[in-house]
């Protein structure tokens, strides 16, 4: 008994470090930022953001996402208002190849992971974490990953334009398509379950949930109980 004891405090103290081992950012700021799709509304109607498979190496169920305002730090740090959809497919189109028509990117598997508001304000030097509704099993050996946004009810908040570190170089693993078919090879640095392990930050999560290191100590805790109260037994 008290080798099955231990067995089950290891396990859920195993689920601390699990998530962080399949944590990955792709694409690096260079002194640069922008709004869309999150501080300003002149985007619509679709955001798109192509990633090279080559930046995931292996397969990754993503839970998480994250953008980061490491660059811009004169607005407000607030956020639009309105209500977001984000999809998550694998999708055939290159990086700097998206096409024009945002339907003909989409994969076959593609999958709506959260709809719901952004959070109320971000601060400087900080990130924004959307924890996802449904998490997105994705395979680089199947192609790239396409990350598609749509709102409604869409507004700006006024004065200065909140704006998310952005890569901006042909050579980054990574582009977007905003508008009404307009591409380049700019696209927002993300991370892709790279805030689990560590305090989120400026959540939003229709449905919250318990950090992995939370529910190891919990583990640990249940565990310690059950054998403090054999001994008195």
């Amino acid at each position: 008994m008290p080798t099955r004891r231990l067995t089950l405090a290891l396990a859920f103290a195993a689920l601390g470090t699990a998530s962080s081992a399949n944590a990955l950012v792709v694409g690096t700021a260079s002194d640069s930022a922008n709004c869309f799709p999150f501080g300003c509304s002149f985007w619509t109607p679709t955001y798109q953001q192509v990633y090279d498979a080559s930046a995931f190496g292996n397969p990754l169920s993503i839970t998480l996402l994250s953008f980061y305002r490491t660059q811009e730090t004169w607005s407000n740090g607030t956020p639009n208002s309105g209500a977001y959809t984000f999809t998550l497919s694998t999708t055939a189109a290159a990086v700097d190849g998206l096409s024009a028509s945002a339907a003909a990117n989409l994969g076959g598997d593609a999958l709506t992971v959260f709809a719901g508001a952004l959070p109320s304000s971000v601060a400087a030097g900080g990130r924004m974490d959307i924890i996802l509704d449904t998490a997105f099993d994705y395979d680089p050996q199947l192609g790239n990953l396409l990350l598609s946004i749509t709102a409604t009810g869409l507004a700006s908040p006024s004065g200065n334009l909140l704006a998310f570190d952005m890569a901006n170089s042909s050579a980054d693993p990574t582009s977007r398509l905003y508008m009404s078919g307009l591409r380049d090879t700019a696209g927002l640095v993300t991370g892709f379950n790279e805030g689990q392990g560590l305090p989120l930050e400026h959540i939003e999560s229709p449905n919250p949930m318990p950090e992995p290191t939370s529910l190891a100590l919990l583990g640990l805790s249940l565990a310690g109980l059950v054998g403090s109260r054999r001994l008195r037994k």
